[in-house]
């Protein structure tokens, strides 16, 4: 089940169980920043447990129509039993299963779980301006 087991607590579940056997993480597929994210996470997925895809081409089920607004504002996973998670700890969850889990536990904590969802919208709410800034000149890809 992965490295989360217990960590992120009860989350309330907006999709049946999927039959895949990876993790889906829902993307932005209109947005530049989020595009290179995916592109990194695709790289770093030597074991094939996250399936990206942009949330726009999602499939039904799992996505909904509430699941679809949602994504519109913040990344999502929806995980092999079902469990959405949303935000930063979407993204924690990502970390972990690409490597990263002592790292993801240790940041999914209170208090620095808090800090995590402050600077995840922070730049989720940015990410047209900070794709501009960062990339500049550069082309997408």
């Amino acid at each position: 089940m992965g490295f989360v087991s217990g960590i992120f607590g009860r989350m309330e579940s907006t999709a049946p169980k999927s039959a895949s056997v990876r993790h889906r993480v829902l993307w932005d597929g209109d947005c530049a920043f989020c595009g290179r994210a995916a592109r990194w996470c695709q790289r770093k997925d030597i074991r094939g447990r996250l399936e990206l895809i942009a949330y726009q081409e999602a499939p039904s089920p799992p996505m909904t129509d509430a699941l679809r607004l949602a994504c519109a504002g913040a990344l999502h996973v929806v995980r092999r039993d079902g469990q959405v998670l949303r935000a930063g700890r979407a993204l924690l969850f990502a970390f972990g299963e690409l490597g990263y889990p002592r790292t993801a536990r240790l940041f999914a904590r209170r208090p620095l779980i808090w800090a995590v969802e402050i600077v995840y919208f922070g730049v989720a709410r940015n990410r047209q301006l900070l794709s501009r800034l960062l990339f500049r000149g550069e082309a997408d890809g």
